[in-house]
């Protein structure tokens, strides 16, 4: 009978987070910044899923993973890890203005580049539009970014850090310093040093794709992919 009502209590806890970053409370805007949520934190969508496997195999850990062929397993490992990696971000950066990965990077990447404009930051992280968009207008709304317009293109408005976000900035990056270090204390240098150069060569490959070809559709994809396979293989 818990397990019934899981989805309910979830979108309570959800509420009051919600409470506490957003002025309109009102249905829509909840809704849209559930949307948001799940793309930036994709172990929202899991949890319910875990608590009926569980449901189903009391006292079990399946090893579903192991059914998957290495390709997969490959892919789900690294998600995994990016998984667990947010979720120890969220806990670094608790009781912080900013409370997830991507608003800490929206801030980083304006702290480099100076000025920004919204789609920079949007197109940089690979983000779907109003992910990036709600999280630039959860930066400002906690002031920690404002707006201004480009001297040479009045159409244009650049964001810059305020006072207040760079010392927000700076105290995040110490906590994500922490996360980083705890994240890879029990594992050898020597074995992530290994995997990082492959890792990073197939993010450079699928990075150059995306942002030339991804609104491409799938099957243009797959032959796209099919014809490169001789040039970096």
């Amino acid at each position: 009978m818990g397990n019934k009502y899981a989805v309910l209590k979830q979108l309570i806890d959800l509420y009051e987070s919600f409470e506490l970053e957003n002025n309109q409370l009102d249905v829509l805007n909840f809704a849209e910044w559930i949307v948001s949520k799940s793309h930036e934190e994709p172990e929202l969508q899991e949890k319910i899923a875990d608590k009926k496997i569980s449901a189903r195999n009391p006292g079990a850990s399946v090893p579903f993973k192991n059914h998957f062929d290495d390709k997969i397993r490959f892919l789900e490992a690294a998600a995994g890890i990016a998984r667990y990696h947010e979720s120890y971000i969220r806990k670094a950066l608790k009781d912080m203005v900013i409370n997830s990965r991507l608003e800490f990077l929206f801030l980083q990447a304006v702290d480099m580049l100076e000025r920004a404009k919204k789609t920079d930051l949007i197109n940089i992280y690979h983000l779907e539009y109003t992910t990036g968009m709600d999280t630039i207008r959860r930066l400002i709304n906690n002031g920690l970014l404002f707006e201004i317009q480009d001297e040479t293109d009045k159409r244009i408005k650049l964001l810059i850090m305020s006072d207040q976000g760079r010392v927000v900035y700076e105290q995040a990056q110490k906590r994500i310093s922490d996360e980083s270090t705890m994240f890879f204390t029990a594992i050898s240098d020597n074995k992530w040093k290994k995997v990082l150069p492959v890792l990073e060569e197939i993010d450079d490959f699928h990075n150059e794709v995306f942002q030339k070809h991804n609104a491409k559709p799938f099957a243009e994809l797959s032959n796209l992919m099919d014809s490169l396979k001789h040039l970096y293989k």
